[in-house]
């Protein structure tokens, strides 16, 4: 969403940025879009995020997906969503023409407008340093509306002065089979929250990954259903913990095809050493 839909006035959205809207980073981050105070048009969703341990807000399922591709990457260590472009705007406007500088403000009370970049990424490089880079995420339909290409290119402007790199990724460039894979295994990633203590946890990873060596020539499910009856629990507690071991990347699967548990275990690779999915990471920083 590139401005903020309430119109706000200058006290509204004064009161917001006073609240902490907008700003912090981590988990203390507030994103400036809350879904809960906001009407969308796509399918707004809330996810607890690994790297934040915040909750993320999202008013599209493009955005949720592409937050989960980012959550995946070991290299990004902040995800900021909806984040304001409020900082040194008076610089901003020396760059702009008129036309730009009108997009800026509602037409109808002359109130300035909130612009919002999707998401802000933090990202550590192989040097140790951290660099950022700004992605909105749109339906490509909206690349046919004037206006909206206008705002993008104020964004592009504004991000620009504060040497980040920016820019636009549409609902076609996201692999969604990844990002639903991705999505599949994201709420195991934290066992303590099923009630398992790490004791335990690290019994019953050990349990199923030295079963798995002797399962190669019979399927996930078989090796899961097996898990589940000599561990004496009930079904679906290996999922969970083989979902889990996915989050981690204790253990791969090709992440681009949809997880099949009719799969063989032969299929499942312990990882030694993790292995990220670089393709799509290396599309998504230089677009």
């Amino acid at each position: 969403m590139p401005v903020n839909k309430g119109n706000y006035s200058i006290e509204k959205i004064s009161k917001l940025l006073e609240q902490g809207y907008g700003k912090g980073e981590g988990k203390d981050y507030k994103p400036y879009i809350d879904v809960i105070k906001v009407a969308s048009k796509g399918r707004a969703s809330r996810v607890k995020g690994w790297k934040t341990n915040r909750v993320h807000h999202f008013l599209s399922d493009s955005e949720t997906r592409f937050f989960y591709l980012m959550e995946y990457q070991d290299s990004v260590v902040d995800i900021r969503e909806h984040y304001p472009l409020i900082d040194n705007m008076e610089e901003l406007f020396d760059v702009l023409d008129g036309q730009l500088i009108k997009r800026l403000f509602n037409q109808k009370t002359g109130d300035p407008l909130v612009l919002t970049t999707s998401f802000l990424i933090s990202k550590r490089i192989s040097s140790g340093e951290i660099q950022y880079f700004a992605r909105s995420i749109k339906d490509s339909r909206q690349l046919e509306n004037t206006q909206a290409i206008e705002r993008f290119e104020a964004m592009r402007r504004y991000w620009e002065l504060k040497g980040i790199d920016y820019g636009i990724i549409t609902n076609k460039e996201i692999p969604v089979v990844l990002a639903k894979n991705i999505e599949y295994i994201h709420s195991s990633y934290h066992l303590e929250e099923y009630g398992m203590n790490l004791k335990d946890q690290l019994f019953y990873e050990d349990y199923l990954l030295n079963t798995l060596r002797n399962f190669q020539n019979k399927s996930i499910k078989e090796l899961l259903f097996h898990f589940d009856k000599k561990i004496g629990f009930e079904v679906g507690t290996g999922l969970l913990i083989f979902k889990h071991l996915l989050a981690r990347k204790i253990v791969e699967v090709d992440m681009n095809k949809a997880i099949n548990l009719e799969q063989p275990c032969s299929t499942v690779n312990v990882l030694v050493q993790e292995e990220g999915l670089d393709a799509f990471y290396k599309h998504a920083d230089s677009i």
